[in-house]
């Protein structure tokens, strides 16, 4: 019995101590394996943290100082006039400088490398610019790409012609001498007027039948076909072709098919000397009445788009 009692206790005290050995080898597995992932963690963070300095390093050296504005081609400012805006950006970092002219709120301008917060500024600072897209253009120059407002028609406020585009902005103001070949226009009132704002919008309804006659003349290229528009009446207009045309257009419905019948009437040689009234107010075909006694009192003209 004493002897199997001893066994028994060496046993138990050997399996004890094996178990004790096992756990300290675990252990010092674990503790390696911890060291190693540490030291990798380590060497990922060191090698990231270097990468960053050198990118860091490059990204704000010489080479990417601004010394070159590249602005694209505009004929209501000066070249020179939008470039000398972005002295600010000259010889400074530009991707420094391209971070300051983001905003949070459009952040992926970083990745486009658009300068955001400069195109608003310029919106607002030049009101005859309609698009811009400023670009940092890698490594040293800043693109300007600018779509101007474009005029389709004047008016005469106070011994000066306005330019005025297609949404109503004013553009300008001009003597007689420089005005442009396109349409007076005449019946509109625009007294205490701001270059750069716009005068349409449900102000005068009459600046807006004018806005609409002019736009579709410049999609069918006749801003220089008639030279004066009277729109006091816009359910009566009257357009003239100097010397002796005059055009009873009558509303300003059915606009396109109109515009279609002058065009094709005046290019078949009914212009400005024809000495007569062009009568399209019925809604029917014009009828051409002349001023000259000795001549034909009517004539009849066909639908341009049938023949009929």
């Amino acid at each position: 019995m004493g002897t199997q009692y001893r066994e028994t206790e060496n046993g138990r005290e050997h399996n004890a101590s094996s178990r004790s050995s096992g756990t300290m080898q675990d252990h010092k597995k674990r503790t390696k394996k911890g060291k190693e992932k540490f030291s990798r963690k380590k060497y990922a963070f060191l090698t990231f943290f270097a990468v960053l300095i050198i990118v860091i390093v490059l990204l704000l050296s010489p080479i990417f100082s601004v010394s070159n504005v590249q602005v694209s081609a505009v004929s209501l400012y000066s070249g020179e006039e939008i470039a000398s805006a972005f002295d600010e950006f000259r010889g400074k970092n530009g991707f420094l400088s391209l971070l300051r002219s983001t905003s949070f709120s459009n952040l992926d301008d970083i990745f486009r490398l658009r300068f955001g917060r400069k195109e608003k500024s310029m919106l607002f600072d030049y009101p005859l610019i309609k698009n811009i897209v400023v670009k940092y253009d890698l490594p040293n120059a800043i693109t300007v790409e600018i779509e101007e407002r474009i005029p389709i028609m004047v008016t005469e406020s106070e011994g000066m012609y306005l330019y005025i585009d297609s949404e109503g902005y004013l553009l300008g103001a001009y003597t007689q001498a420089d005005k442009p070949q396109m349409p007076v226009i005449k019946g509109i009132e625009i007294s205490d007027y701001k270059i750069g704002t716009s005068i349409a919008g449900g102000k005068d309804r009459t600046i807006d039948e004018a806005i609409k006659l002019c736009s579709i003349m410049k999609q069918l290229s006749m801003l220089s076909y008639i030279d004066i528009i009277d729109v006091s009446d816009y359910n009566n207009i009257w357009m003239y072709c100097a010397p002796s045309l005059s055009i009873k257009f009558g509303s300003a419905d059915d606009i396109g098919r109109k515009f279609s019948y002058i065009k094709g009437i005046i290019d078949s040689g009914h212009g400005g000397d024809s000495n007569g009234t062009l009568d399209m107010s019925s809604g029917g075909n014009p009828i051409f009445k002349s001023n000259d006694t000795t001549q034909g009192n009517s004539e009849n003209f066909q639908d341009p788009g049938t023949g009929q």
